[in-house]
């Protein structure tokens, strides 16, 4: 009689857990405020219950497999003949383990801004992407604050694409601003401050010309503001302004500034620090 030997089979990985996985992450989405955050992790939940899915078909496919009895037929001689065995129908393939998406962005650094008419109450940004209306909605996040925004693409071909600006020239409003999906771009709609006088804020660029936090730092300290004026005076100045504040800088450290009535308050501000 010939002995089969019996051939240990890898461990079965089972549907049931993969589900588990997602009811777990589930229970922890209603505990994030943040709804990027929160996109992610229903994206995720969706990519393991589908995984789950396939897995519960190749688990059934491999019992209808395991449940075929193979019979014994006794030769007519002393020595069993050998009989062909027919080949075992082709097992799926194992459906690859689920790997979470790379957080590495491309970043976005060509678009379209549209400043809009006169008192109107949006800008507009414009972003080619091709085909990115082809992927799910819960992939694309634009989070909006009252001075930025942060738009992010994820698995577009292959690769996840970023937009973020947080020195706009001028405060938006998030709860007018919003997001659209074309077929081949996207286009970003921010929501227009109105004035004091009732009118909207003027934007004639997207971007701030300087950065809105050191605009701030310089209100704080006063000083430091008109040392940067100064500075700027002496790098944009003719041959005139250049000499006239070269000399003032000479007097304040000899000492000298304010003894004839003239830049008497300079001496004070530090300018002898700016190194002309």
């Amino acid at each position: 009689m010939v002995e089969i030997e019996e051939v240990e089979q890898e461990p079965k990985v089972l549907s049931g857990e993969r589900d588990a996985d997602a009811d777990a992450i589930e229970k922890v989405i209603p505990m994030i405020d943040r709804p990027s955050a929160v996109a992610h992790l229903e994206a995720l939940v969706k990519k393991i219950r589908r995984d789950a899915s396939a897995l519960e078909r190749v688990e059934a496919s491999r019992a209808k497999m395991d449940g075929v009895e193979i019979s014994e037929e006794t030769a007519p001689s002393s020595a069993p003949a050998l009989t062909a065995v027919p080949a075992p129908a082709a097992v799926p393939a194992a459906v690859a383990p689920f790997i979470i998406p790379s957080q590495h962005y491309t970043t976005i650094d060509k678009y379209m801004f549209d400043a809009g008419g006169y008192n109107s109450a949006t800008v507009s940004i414009y972003v080619a992407l091709p085909n990115v209306g082809s992927i799910p909605r819960d992939s694309i996040t634009c989070d909006f604050t009252p001075s930025s925004f942060d738009l992010i693409v994820r698995d577009l071909g292959g690769k996840s694409y970023r937009l973020v600006n947080d020195n706009l020239e001028n405060d938006i409003v998030p709860d007018k601003s919003k997001i659209l999906v074309k077929a081949d771009k996207i286009v970003l709609k921010l929501g227009k401050k109105k004035s004091e006088y009732g009118s909207y804020d003027h934007w004639s660029q997207l971007t701030a010309k300087k950065d809105k936090k050191k605009k701030a730092a310089d209100a704080a300290n006063p000083a430091a503001g008109i040392m940067d004026l100064m500075k700027q005076m002496y790098d944009e100045g003719d041959d005139n302004m250049k000499k006239m504040i070269g000399e003032t800088m000479q007097k304040q450290r000899e000492g000298k500034l304010g003894a004839d009535g003239g830049m008497g308050g300079l001496g004070d501000m530090g300018m002898g620090d700016m190194g002309i």
